[in-house]
């Protein structure tokens, strides 16, 4: 390790703020690396807490002083592991802090390879015997390789370079036998009109008016996903675990909704409770997280562990608007909710999985004086920041719920039918997706498959 002239101070927070909040590691991880530590101890303990964040594990006191011992067990002795300074357990640090500790740590790191730098290029002026176009050369070199070993974020790479990865994407893709890399949804006409579902590295943001269903919607879309064998994970900030379990039965199964609630079924219930839990649930890789006001680093870091052990190949959030965003002094709050969805979308390209996001509406939409109140991305709740970022903005619509039972150009009944409107689509088409529900909107079918089924109208629709 290099001698660096750095504050210790600053090293010492950032330390002290990891082992006090191990989700803070999202935060510096991308751009701070152990070798910019002027002590050679604290660079250590730093080093051991990357690499098991980069297996995808959560980190604590043992584990940190184990990896530590392993890394380089000489050096664990010598310094005494995590005992090398009790301070490190004792002071008060803001972990809110810690991207500005880092950063601070990465610029007195950068300073001192340009001084060194500098100086040797200094030096090299007074041999008059250098040429001058090789003193330059050397100065333009060292500068460019002090700025590729602290970059912050992905190199640059050659357009051939990108285009010969998706090239080799494409070939995995057809000897698998896959019409499409994204995930399917369950919906058919949804994933018609997206090219396939929801893809890799895209945010979708879902909203609807209040009870108009679109907890419900996310539930069911993971749950049709998670049947077909991907990892999905579900975080929760409105509906604990005992709610969402209900909701989840009363869709599998045709226990009422009602019962469930209160908590007492009859003997034949349950059974029918223990045969899903023993059939359809056994092998659904379908995690739910109740996570309440949390902050957005806790789902990111969760996220990304998940993700490195292989378990997450999609993410929903419920509901965008209650994660925690704390005001910055002189911000708004639009400014602190676009900071969450900005990482939620972060986290989607850096994990390379497609992202649900729910949202609110705002109220603008019950004042106005058309029956239809047909959503515009105007309706959004904080619409600015959410719509410049989402890949796909959508919204259910139930016209049923309006009094609006017949398709005025077609004549189609609209009872039981539920639309997902496509208002922004960045790389495809935007338009409606029909799908069908029950009455109390427990249960929910994809249209065209459901349509063929005429014996099932009837007896979910006897009237139609």
């Amino acid at each position: 390790m290099i001698e660096k002239n750095t504050g210790i101070t600053h090293e010492k927070a950032v330390v002290a703020c990891l082992l006090a909040n191990t989700e803070a590691i999202t935060n510096v991880i991308g751009f701070l690396k152990a070798d910019m530590f002027s002590s050679r101890e604290l660079g250590f303990i730093y080093k051991a807490i990357v690499h098991l964040f980069e297996q995808g594990k959560r980190t604590n006191y043992n584990l940190i002083d184990r990896t530590m011992q392993e890394m380089d067990r000489e050096l664990f002795l010598q310094m005494n592991g995590l005992a090398y300074d009790p301070e490190l357990f004792t002071m008060a640090r803001d972990s809110s802090q810690v991207t500005e500790y880092a950063l601070l740590i990465k610029d007195s790191y950068i300073r001192f390879r340009l001084t060194e730098h500098l100086n040797a290029v200094k030096l090299s002026l007074t041999d008059v015997g250098t040429p001058i176009t090789s003193i330059l050369g050397t100065l333009h070199s060292g500068v460019d390789k002090i700025c590729n070993d602290t970059d912050t974020g992905n190199e640059a790479r050659p357009l051939a370079e990108i285009v010969a990865s998706n090239l080799k994407d494409f070939r995995k893709n057809r000897a698998l036998g896959l019409d499409s890399r994204a995930i399917p949804s369950g919906f058919t006409e949804f994933d018609k009109l997206t090219g396939g579902g929801f893809f890799p590295g895209e945010i979708y943001t879902l909203a609807a008016r209040p009870s108009e269903g679109k907890s419900m919607v996310t539930l069911h879309i993971l749950q049709e996903i998670a049947k077909k064998g991907y990892h999905v994970r579900l975080v929760n900030h409105e509906m604990g675990d005992y709610d969402t379990a209900n909701r989840s039965i009363a869709m599998l199964t045709d226990i009422n909704p009602d019962l469930l609630r209160r908590g007492v079924l009859t003997e034949g219930q349950e059974m029918e409770v223990e045969r899903l839990l023993q059939e359809e649930l056994t092998n659904l890789k379908l995690d739910i997280r109740y996570m309440g006001n949390a902050r957005i680093e806790s789902i990111v870091t969760e996220t990304m562990l998940a993700c490195k052990r292989g378990k997450c190949d999609m993410l929903a959030v419920d509901y965008l608007q209650l994660i925690s965003a704390p005001v910055e002094k002189g911000g708004t709050a639009d400014e602190a909710i676009g900071r969450n969805i900005n990482a939620l979308k972060d986290l989607a390209v850096r994990c390379n999985i497609p992202v649900i996001v729910v949202s609110q509406m705002n109220r603008e939409i019950e004042h106005r004086g058309d029956k239809a109140k047909i959503p515009v991305l105007s309706d959004l709740r904080n619409s600015g920041v959410i719509e410049q970022t989402s890949d796909v903005v959508m919204f259910v619509y139930r016209p049923d719920r309006l009094g609006i039972t017949k398709d005025q150009d077609t004549g189609e009944n609209l009872v039981g039918i539920a639309k997902l409107l496509l208002l922004k689509n960045r790389n495809g088409g935007i338009g409606h997706a029909n799908f069908r529900h029950n009455k109390t909107f427990t249960k929910l079918w994809d249209f065209i498959s459901f349509n063929k089924n005429k014996s099932k109208i009837q007896q979910i629709y006897p009237d139609q």
